[in-house]
């Protein structure tokens, strides 16, 4: 027995060294594994054990010098989480105020301005200038200003845009808009430079290009991306393409060979091209902003240079470990940004592909066969490259956004090479000495971006461009990533074998629990959803069918886009089974063009009176509908719609009688959003509700709800909740109670 139990000792640990071997030999990325380890532990402590013990198994399995560079490591991160500066020390700063412009952002609203003052409490804002004026302040110039703070609220809907959390992640404490401002000259800083240097590279590009081309290239080259189209952005985002317009690795690693390129032709001596290399890519970061993605490229490139020149060749992993350390010890906080853990998990997912690649083992005819190697070139390396970068990446994707895009690797391989080509025809544009080169490079720079955007409107014309994927917690999505990672190794590992089979079985359990939960338990739930001033309610069925009525305005922002969508993919609704447009004004259908673009909907209920009104928005609606072969009903008296223990009944209109009707119900969804001519006395007795929405927006200039409609309600004892207070309301409703949520306490 004792001999069993010393080998099955020793076989785990064989194989738990076995599993640790990619890391031998390669301090920097245990290093770094081990400070994300310690800052996750510290900034969620549920998952501490979890985290730290494996830190803890692991760290007896490296050489000494390595544990010692991981104890030091750790402790630098507890010394660093502990010196950062606590957030929301400053409630909001005064209107008033003086201090340095640290940046200038040009963008579609206005330029905006980084100050960061010089009273006694230092803090930075973003104020946007929205006149177009002459003469603006430049980077270090001293400001003297006074602003108006736009609010900032929690989201109101869930998964819509966190302000908080985005002033937070970029260290501002508010922002807002210049009411009035003086400024004087100031010392020259880098950034003013750079903001002169990406004003020059738009005057060569705006010569020959539209400003939509000129945007697209400036945000490719210089990061800035404030010129590209927002319907262009959007095609980009719903194709799973949207990294293509961020700088990242894949921008680097273009930019670093085409300027290797060049100073080779220099003739100057390898060493010199290698040093100026690095130093213009390290130039090449503020330039651009200096995200983490960026500063992670170009590290990632000036370490096996710099291996090279000291003659110590460097690791890929390896470089990824130091590339890591450099950003995160003295930024914690860029462990938890979404655009960080993307960058470094398609990173890590394409070097750990490229290792595994079972194309490397195919017989030796077909490796030599030319057609072949085209083959392989074109189609199946890009499209292996982009499923490695997809599975590493999709935990984070389906935990922050709710969604993937299954075609993002046909658009890898079509798009990619055409912004590719578009990229190093503007850079030759750039660096032409004569107009006339300058002026075709800039064609065909244009013909490339062109082809590129048309492609990304094709892939992303379609609803099923984006699919809904969760909503899953990150205890069971973090070890999905690890789940990733350990398949490959699953015919030679015991520990990856025994993972697999725990995890499988794990996941299959929670599954067919939920599942029961359920069937045993089926409820159905009612969801005002806070558009502003404006109508839209999600009702899911017990059997988790999903039909929403009405899809609010398009008028400051669009509903269906900016709300709805993104509301419908952090829920987890991967298809609407009904659209109702109860009727055409704009606060009702006004969301519902972009809707029918960008997510499934499998028929529209409409009334027969709204079939022949003649708005120009609402019969692109019904045309659009059409060309997307979805059905149109029309609704009327006596419809039903039926699925086990659910039902739903119009009782409005009759055929040709457009009167009111009346109806008991529980729960009633105030009309007009609270107006002073609905909802009269002999209606609301006639409803009877045990609660009433009112769907209406903040300060609205109607000011809705009017007083003699909550008036009405309050004398007949009838509790209300508005969305412009309350936020999004959810009430559900069970066999024997009925439960009310909602987004704002």
């Amino acid at each position: 027995m004792n001999d069993k139990r010393t080998s099955f000792r020793a076989e785990f640990r064989d194989s738990w060294r076995d599993l640790l071997s990619p890391l031998t030999g390669k301090p920097a990325l245990a290093c770094a594994l081990a400070l994300m380890a310690t800052y996750a532990s510290l900034d969620c402590p549920e998952y501490a054990p979890v985290l730290l013990a494996l830190v803890l198994v692991s760290f007896r399995f490296f050489p000494k010098s390595v544990q010692i560079a991981i104890a030091v490591t750790m402790a630098i991160a507890l010394l660093v989480h502990e010196a950062r500066p606590l957030n929301g020390n400053l409630s909001e700063p005064p209107a008033k105020g003086c201090g340095i412009i640290e940046a200038v952002l040009p963008r579609a609203s206005g330029t905006a301005f980084l100050v960061r003052s010089t009273d006694a409490q230092a803090y930075r804002t973003r104020i946007t200038e929205k006149r177009d004026l002459p003469n603006l302040p430049a980077p270090g110039d001293s400001i003297c200003y006074e602003a108006s703070w736009y609010p900032v609220t929690p989201p109101t809907v869930p998964g819509a845009f966190d302000t908080q959390g985005w002033l937070k992640s970029q260290g501002l404490a508010a922002y807002g808009k210049f009411l009035h401002w003086d400024s004087r000259r100031g010392p020259w800083i880098p950034e003013r430079s750079f903001f002169n240097f990406r004003s020059w590279i738009k005057s060569r590009f705006d010569d020959y290009l539209t400003p939509s081309e000129t945007g697209l290239l400036l945000g490719l080259l210089a990061g800035d991306r404030s010129g590209i189209p927002e319907a262009l952005r959007s095609d980009f985002q719903r194709s799973g393409l949207v990294h293509v317009l961020a700088i990242s690795g894949f921008h680097v690693v273009l930019l670093a060979g085409i300027l290797m390129i060049f100073l080779k032709a220099t003739r100057l001596p390898h060493k010199a091209v290698r040093i100026v290399a690095i130093v213009l890519m390290f130039v090449y970061i503020p330039v651009t902003g200096g995200s983490p993605a960026v500063r992670r490229a170009v590290l990632m490139f000036a370490v096996p240079q710099l291996g090279t020149l000291l003659q110590r060749p460097a690791n890929t992993f390896n470089s990824l470990g130091a590339a890591l350390l450099f950003i995160l010890i003295p930024h914690p906080g860029e462990l938890w940004n979404p655009g960080f853990q993307l960058s470094v998990a398609a990173t890590a997912g394409i070097l750990i592909g490229s290792k595994g690649n079972p194309l490397k083992e195919l017989p030796d005819f077909l490796q030599k066969s030319k057609l072949w190697s085209k083959l392989r070139e074109f189609v199946i390396d890009p499209t292996y490259v982009t499923l490695c970068a997809t599975l590493a990446t999709s935990p984070f994707l389906i935990h922050h956004f709710k969604t993937l895009s299954p075609f993002a690797w046909l658009g890898n391989i079509i798009v990619v090479p055409a912004i590719s080509w578009g990229m190093q025809a503007g850079l030759f544009a750039l660096l032409s000495p004569f107009d006339l080169l300058r002026q075709y490079f800039c064609y065909a720079a244009s013909f490339f971006l062109r082809l590129a955007g048309l492609f990304t409107r094709v892939l992303s014309d379609s609803a099923e461009a984006s699919i809904t994927v969760g909503p899953f917690p990150p205890a069971m999505l973090l070890p999905l990533g690890a789940l990733f990672l350990l398949f490959p190794l699953f015919r030679k590992n015991r520990i990856a074998r025994i993972y697999t089979f725990c995890s499988l079985l794990a996941f299959s359990v929670l599954f067919c629990i939920d599942s029961y939960t359920r069937i045993v338990h089926s409820t159905w739930a009612l969801t005002a959803i806070d558009i502003g001033q404006g109508d839209s309610i999600l009702i899911t069925t017990p059997s988790g069918k999903h039909i929403l009525v009405d899809t609010g305005p398009n008028d400051k922002r669009d509903s269906g886009k900016d709300i709805i969508v993104p509301y419908l993919h952090h829920t987890g609704v991967l298809r609407l089974d009904a659209l109702v447009v109860t009727h055409p004004d704009a606060d009702h259908f006004g969301g519902s063009e972009s809707l029918l673009k960008m997510f499934p909907v499998k028929e529209i209920w409409i009334s027969h009176c709204a079939v022949g009104t003649q708005k120009p928005d609402w019969q692109d609606v019904l045309r659009d509908a059409r060309e997307r072969d979805i059905p149109i009903r029309i609704i009327h008296r006596g419809f039903r719609w039926k699925e086990s223990l659910f039902e739903i009944e119009a009782v409005h209109p009759r055929p040709g009688i457009c009167g009111t009707a009346y109806l008991k119900s529980d729960v009633l969804k105030v009309g007009h959003h609270g107006s002073k001519t609905s909802s009269s006395p002999p209606f609301l007795a006639a409803v009877a509700p045990h609660l009433a929405l009112i769907s209406s927006g903040r300060r609205n200039k109607f000011r809705h709800p009017h007083k003699q409609v909550t008036a009405r309600l309050d004398s007949l004892h009838i509790p209300y909740l508005n969305t412009a207070k309350s936020g999004t309301v959810t009430v559900t409703f069970s066999e024997d109670s009925v439960a009310v949520e909602t987004m704002l306490k």
